[in-house]
């Protein structure tokens, strides 16, 4: 059985926007993660949670230009 993760929250998903920003520009994860006072694990884990939400709405987009 898959495991459903909650749902993200706006503000978690702009956190994770940040985060993600500071890792593309070369910075390390446990160096993000001391910046912003979080776990190594919960930075990746909003930022991963940022990059799906910028999928999926990728997709829903070309489904409604394409469908």
């Amino acid at each position: 059985m898959a495991r459903t993760s909650k749902p993200v929250s706006r503000r978690e998903l702009a956190l994770g926007r940040e985060l993600q920003e500071q890792y593309e520009r070369g910075r390390t994860w446990v160096t993000i993660a001391v910046d912003f006072d979080i776990s190594k694990t919960k930075a990746q884990r909003l930022a991963k949670a940022y990059r799906e939400d910028c999928d999926r709405r990728a997709h829903q987009n070309q489904l409604a230009l394409f469908g």
